[in-house]
């Protein structure tokens, strides 16, 4: 159980680094691209990723922390260690700057419409080109064919809030959160397709580190078979609607 902690723990950090990497590439080419094409594609992308990039990063930067402390057993809990201090630090990240729920709802309520969705739908070119690529190289094969599949829950999921979320803004509420944690295990995603690509390129060219690169290929292979799955099940949250979260009178959550 430690090892799956682990490996969940550098799968997300180094996917998430990538993409905190690319995010502030992108920002860059906003400003300083060559083309105002290439400037405003780059700013549609930041735009649409920065709530996701804020709230699925810090979410996951937390649940990180506190498997860490697990990781310890009880000792993760005293000072000694300093794990409770991470975990106390990293959980103001999914507060401040906007909670994680308003980031979610930017996200569903604004950013995905704006522009008529050319940033979702640059998005989704993005990285379906990408995994059209990735499929005809055998290192990257299996991980592009499970991407697929998670993009696909994330354009279904997409197209359900068009069908439905001008009908009753409650639906797009209520799957705005699942909705930003789906498109951040889909990002994360495509950085690990990319690495696995670049590392096998690296090691059949006999360049770089082979520990490293091989470990590479083995963590690209843990996301996909192990962290990749939850799109379907967060793509069926957002399809159950409202109707069960907006049930209760409120005076009936203080009451046990």
């Amino acid at each position: 159980d430690v090892r799956r902690m682990l490996m969940e723990a550098k799968a997300m950090t180094e996917g998430l680094r990538a993409l905190c990497l690319w995010g502030g590439l992108q920002v860059d080419l906003s400003h300083d691209a060559g083309s105002e094409e290439d400037r405003v594609a780059a700013d549609d992308l930041i735009g649409l990723l920065t709530p996701v990039i804020k709230g699925f990063g810090t979410d996951m930067g937390y649940k990180i922390a506190t498997d860490m402390q697990q990781v310890y057993g009880g000792h993760g809990y005293i000072a000694e260690w300093g794990m409770e201090q991470y975990v106390r630090d990293a959980r103001i990240a999914m507060i401040y700057e906007g909670t994680n729920g308003v980031q979610a709802m930017d996200l569903a309520g604004r950013k995905l419409a704006q522009n008529g969705g050319r940033a979702v739908q640059a998005f989704f070119a993005l990285v379906a080109g990408e995994i059209a690529e990735a499929k005809g190289v055998e290192a990257t094969a299996d991980f592009a064919g499970r991407l697929e599949k998670a993009l696909g829950d994330l354009q279904a999921a997409t197209m359900w809030f068009l069908a439905n979320g001008m009908k009753n803004p409650n639906d797009l509420g209520a799957g705005a959160y699942s909705y930003m944690t789906l498109m951040g295990y889909v990002a994360v995603g495509l950085m690990w397709m990319r690495m696995a690509g670049a590392a096998a390129k690296l090691i059949a060219a006999g360049e770089g580190d082979k520990s490293f690169l091989e470990a590479k290929l083995t963590t690209a292979r843990f996301y996909a078979e192990r962290m990749l799955p939850e799109t379907g099940a967060l793509r069926r949250k957002i399809e159950g609607g409202s109707e069960s979260i907006m049930a209760l009178e409120p005076e009936l959550f203080a009451r046990a």
